[in-house]
């Protein structure tokens, strides 16, 4: 686990060594346990490594393949990199190290960028081939490890973060008032936009090739789709997902380094506990308690430690006022997701008691949690009732800027399939519009539509997906990709420590896309009709209470309680950052709001508000 760092310049001179040098120092607590830098023609490549397979100086990076053709700097880990080794028929006496980074070298050279396939893990590379002179960046399935890029007319600069990409001088500073109008409308910015102009991210599952003719555009070489496999009872595939659960919880353990698990109340972390337990692992627990009284809902106790070592974190709102100033300033990337500062708080808390991390992020993405019962079943019935004068329930559940019965006319000419698109659904309520005008000044930037990015993601889903597939792949490329691990990476990452996803590993996600939807979510509403695989395994393995619990959001605390009593210094977070004030000309006004007001997606966008003041400081985009 790294962070990366990198140049290739098509023309001109420059201390390209020098600016590289500047960006590994911004990626320091990314890889506190070794440097490296490689000026190799026209490319220059930089690593920060923090050691987790081969401690020895042996996986130091850049490391060039044994031809001496490619030289890579890798951030990520391969889970099957001993598999890889023994089809590519190496013999581990004869290599260099035992890393996966010497590996992944052996597997571009005999396969190219056919080998992504064939890659368990996650992953940001970027691999220079001397003899073509040219250079790949390549990115894992759903976006884990994090690249960002800017092609200049003289070079192409890329890195692990924002903030270290602008230690280059040339990167642009300004941020981007279009991309913003998602942002405060998402709480995030879909790839291949980010908050700053004319920088951009590898989107998830893309390679990218750099030459002396320049970049080309991003092209996927992975697109998650839902396709429904034929045949197998309901008890089989039960079973087949039993085996790929375990599989792909043994393969985050691989490690050189210790490993401890991250707790919640909900189904998704007490399965990988319970997955783990059965193969004999019993890693210690960590767990975020609040301890305020305002809040919001405690988590609920978790179940018995079962030979491992179940702790919590117990914080109070000074705790998490504390927080914000330490965390908020290194986020790879602006993301308004309080979870984010509750996530840093445990991992840095637990830091010393391991390395790698597992958690339960990506079970209800892959395998149809959250709402998805009900949600389904809510714009069925808008459907049948379009009829119905209900302008506050279209307003609330057909996202967009048209008046409510343009909206309700559009939902009622959509085939049932595609009602998830009339409705512009995601598992989250957007800011609605008047308010996201209101933060921009008055005007949406010219060409920018509101949820324009929702209508093009749902655009691109295939013609025979059925509804619920339409929600799954639009989630996963929003608010799991962009939102769940852009900070779950960031803050791992400034601890120093690694966070690992069994609900992600390849082989378990290629199950989940085969699942028909009624193996995935119920058609009828109630508390336990999502994620059905996952509860009909769970059933024998956790407690009755953990499987039928209805599912709720991360006990992070509430962001109105925070306010009741520290409203105007958290108000003077954001107000103080002067670029903020300038991009979001209307923010002092909408920040007046009453503390009982902030809740749902104005909660989310006064959290988005918070970080992307908290980044632009800790960025020095002032």
């Amino acid at each position: 686990m790294c962070g990366i760092a990198g140049i290739y310049r098509r023309r001109g001179d420059g201390d390209d060594a020098a600016t590289v040098e500047r960006m590994l120092t911004a990626l320091e607590r990314r890889g506190p346990d070794d440097r490296g830098l490689e000026r190799l023609g026209p490319v220059t490549l930089g690593n920060r490594r923090l050691a987790i397979l081969d401690l020895t100086p042996a996986g130091h990076q850049p490391m060039t393949s044994g031809s001496g053709r490619l030289v890579i700097t890798f951030n990520g880990e391969i889970y099957n990199h001993a598999d890889l080794r023994r089809e590519l028929g190496l013999d581990p006496a004869r290599l260099r190290s035992s890393s996966d980074t010497e590996i992944l070298l052996a597997a571009w050279e005999r396969w190219g960028e056919e080998a992504l396939p064939r890659l368990a893990g996650q992953w940001a590379f970027a691999i220079h081939d001397r003899s073509a002179r040219r250079l790949w960046l390549a990115r894992d399935r759903f976006g884990e490890k994090p690249l960002f890029f800017h092609a200049g007319s003289e070079r192409f600069a890329f890195a692990s973060s924002l903030a270290a990409l602008l230690a280059d001088r040339d990167t642009p500073r300004a941020l981007d008032r279009a991309a913003l109008a998602e942002y405060v409308t998402l709480r995030y910015v879909v790839s291949p936009r980010t908050v700053l102009e004319g920088v951009r991210k590898l989107p998830p599952g893309h390679l990218l090739e750099v030459g002396p003719d320049g970049a080309g555009e991003p092209r996927a070489w992975y697109a998650p789709r839902f396709r429904a496999r034929a045949g197998g009872s309901t008890a089989e595939r039960v079973e087949e997902f039993d085996g790929l659960l375990r599989r792909a919880c043994e393969r985050c353990l691989v490690s050189d380094v210790p490993t401890a698990l991250l707790l919640s109340d909900g189904i998704d972390s007490n399965a990988v506990r319970a997955a783990l337990g059965e193969a004999g692992h019993a890693p210690p627990s960590f767990t975020f308690r609040l301890t305020d009284a305002d809040a919001g809902a405690p988590p609920a106790a978790v179940p018995a430690a079962d030979g491992g070592q179940v702790l919590d974190l117990r914080v109070t709102r000074a705790d998490r006022l504390a927080a914000m100033d330490r965390a908020l300033p290194t986020l790879t990337e602006p993301v308004g997701d309080g979870a984010a500062l509750a996530t840093w708080m445990l991992i840095h808390a637990a830091r010393d008691r391991a390395t790698v991390f597992l958690c339960g992020h990506g079970g209800d993405e892959v395998l149809g949690g959250y709402r998805l019962s009900q949600d389904r079943f809510r714009l069925r019935l808008l459907r049948a009732m379009r009829a119905l004068p209900l302008a506050g329930t279209y307003d609330r559940f057909l996202h967009g800027d048209e008046p409510w019965a343009e909206r309700r006319a559009a939902l009622g000419r959509a085939p049932a399939a595609e009602a998830p698109a009339a409705a512009r659904y995601l598992i989250h309520r957007p800011l609605p519009p008047d308010d996201v005008r209101a933060l921009l000044g008055g005007a949406v930037p010219a060409g920018e539509r509101y949820l324009g990015v929702v209508d093009r993601l749902y655009a691109e889903v295939d013609s025979g997906a059925g509804d619920l597939d339409r929600m799954q792949e639009v989630m996963l490329r929003t608010f799991l990709s962009e939102n769940i691990l852009s900070f779950a990476d960031s803050v791992a990452m400034d601890s120093s420590a690694e966070l690992r996803m069994p609900f992600l590993d390849r082989d378990l996600v290629a199950f989940a896309l085969a699942l028909p939807a009624g193996e995935r979510v119920s058609p009828r509403p109630g508390r336990a009709n999502t994620k059905l695989v996952l509860r009909r395994w769970a059933r024998s393995r956790l407690p009755a209470g953990i499987v039928t619990r209805r599912k709720r959001s991360f006990q992070f605390g509430a962001l109105s309680g925070l306010l009741v009593h520290e409203g105007p210094a958290l108000r003077d977070r954001v107000l103080r950052v002067s670029s903020v004030r300038r991009a979001l000309p209307g923010v002092e006004r909408w920040l007046e709001r009453e503390p009982a007001s902030v809740r749902g997606p104005w909660e989310g966008t006064y959290w988005a508000l918070l970080a992307l003041a908290g980044w632009c400081e800790g960025a020095g985009v002032s």
